[in-house]
């Protein structure tokens, strides 16, 4: 993508008062876009007059548009991936398997329910009877999409292997620490060290896990979870 730095990405007007840039995006955008405008819903970028509006009242930048899953054998496709990476890279299998489903944001505050914020909920993972779920929000671009999923199938990993689990930092840390390493997995070191950042909402669990794992090694960790009675 060829971006013109002498113009606001949002309004297109020369940037004669500074600019503002956002992490890992090129484009340049003017004080009163960044003041004024709407926001991708994905990444916060200030939208231009191009924008994708989706069915579900949220609101995409062309940018993130073009990364983003929509199709759900495309999605299937890429959970089952990540699935086997955990699988094979980092030993969680499951004994029972796990039922995954895209799902819009108006379905996602359907199942979270009334009562916890699901504004930024990307994901979740459910039991219903004897069906394990996860699901994820459509239209997520790809690489949000891939952590997404790791972060809940972790979850799915500890329902089944860690059932007396309830401390909520050890739950969530451990499900980012997963999606650490599938970012590794992947190839994205600079996204995984961004996880670490003290304004990413897990960065101290995050930081816990990986100490662990200096200590005792990827399937040390595992096992330590698996022991845990809290």
């Amino acid at each position: 993508m060829v971006v013109d730095h002498t113009r606001c990405a949002s309004c297109g007007q020369p940037l004669t008062n500074g600019y503002y840039v956002l992490l890992d995006r090129p484009e340049r955008f003017c004080p009163q876009c960044i003041a004024t405008r709407p926001r991708c819903d994905t990444c916060g970028a200030p939208l231009s007059n191009r924008f994708w509006q989706l069915h579900d009242g949220r609101r995409q930048c062309d940018t993130c548009h073009a990364v983003a899953v929509y199709h759900p054998d495309h999605a299937e496709q890429l959970f089952r991936q990540t699935v086997g990476m955990l699988a094979e890279g980092m030993g969680l299998r499951l004994s029972v398997g796990v039922t995954f489903r895209m799902v819009d944001a108006l379905t996602m505050v359907k199942l979270r329910g009334p009562a916890i914020d699901t504004q930024h909920t990307l994901g979740l993972y459910q039991r219903q009877g004897h069906l394990r779920m996860i699901y994820l929000l459509y239209a997520l671009p790809m690489l949000i999409f891939r952590i997404t999923a790791a972060h809940e199938y972790a979850h799915a990993w500890q329902a089944e292997h860690c059932p007396l689990l309830r401390n909520d930092f050890l739950r969530e840390g451990h499900a980012e620490w997963v999606a650490y390493h599938h970012l590794q997995q992947l190839g994205s070191h600079k996204a995984a060290a961004r996880l670490l950042d003290e304004h990413q909402p897990y960065h101290q669990p995050l930081r816990y896990f990986l100490q662990l794992e200096a200590q005792m090694g990827v399937a040390g960790v595992n096992t330590y979870l698996m022991r845990v009675d809290a």
